[in-house]
């Protein structure tokens, strides 16, 4: 069998969206939280964070392209994935299956949709925006402590963001849980501890990452 025919098949097509939301978990969404987390330490620690990642410049780059590839490929498996699944409920006439999903099941589209969306926004508002230039210890650096600052001083702006990471914990719920039953690690039951940890693990995330705007807005 062609590998073109095994990775365009049911499961070829689960197993890449799978992997490719993995690797942006992984690579992406992981490493960004931890490095965002620094805000709250101060902009000393925060501008330092950011000069030292702005000199791993080939490896940034390296990561930029993976994540790009990556999101290409996740959305593209995503729509197939959703245009079968919603040919074969129509087959089946059926709302027993609906009605057993969980509501982050049900909306994974849509939180996809408005992660996509907060992606281009983040991009257009933090990455391709002019910086500021201080003296940090001595090195000029880009001032990306009191961009920040300043983008979050709108509170319309914070209340987008926070809802955006609604979005995310919502799809983060139900994404970690989906990508191990693809694998065959997880089997969906009532009490599963697997999809405790998922739904911990998306709450803390999305809560780490939306409580940096209301940090901002109110320093």
């Amino acid at each position: 069998m062609k590998i073109n025919h095994v990775l365009l098949s049911s499961i070829g097509q689960k197993l890449l969206l799978a992997t490719s939301g993995l690797v942006m978990f992984l690579l992406f969404l992981v490493p960004h939280m931890g490095g965002n987390i620094l805000f709250l330490f101060g902009p000393d620690l925060f501008n330092s964070y950011a000069m030292h990642l702005h000199q791993l410049v080939p490896i940034v780059i390296g990561l930029e392209v993976l994540m790009l590839f990556s999101i290409t490929v996740h959305m593209v498996m995503a729509f197939r994935v959703v245009l079968a699944n919603s040919k074969a409920s129509d087959k089946r006439h059926s709302q027993k299956d609906s009605k057993k999903r969980s509501l982050a099941a049900k909306l994974m589209p849509y939180s996809g949709g408005m992660i996509f969306l907060f992606i281009v926004k983040h991009l257009l508002d933090f990455t391709f925006k002019s910086k500021e230039q201080i003296d940090l210890h001595g090195h000029m650096a880009n001032d990306v402590y009191g961009m920040v600052l300043a983008r979050f001083q709108d509170p319309v702006h914070v209340i987008f963001y926070v809802l955006f990471m609604v979005a995310v914990g919502l799809h983060l719920s139900h994404a970690l849980q989906s990508s191990l039953q693809t694998y065959g690690l997880y089997v969906p039951r009532e009490g599963s501890k697997i999809k405790l940890v998922s739904m911990l693990i998306a709450v803390g995330m999305a809560g780490t990452f939306a409580i940096i705007p209301i940090i901002a807005f109110i320093r």
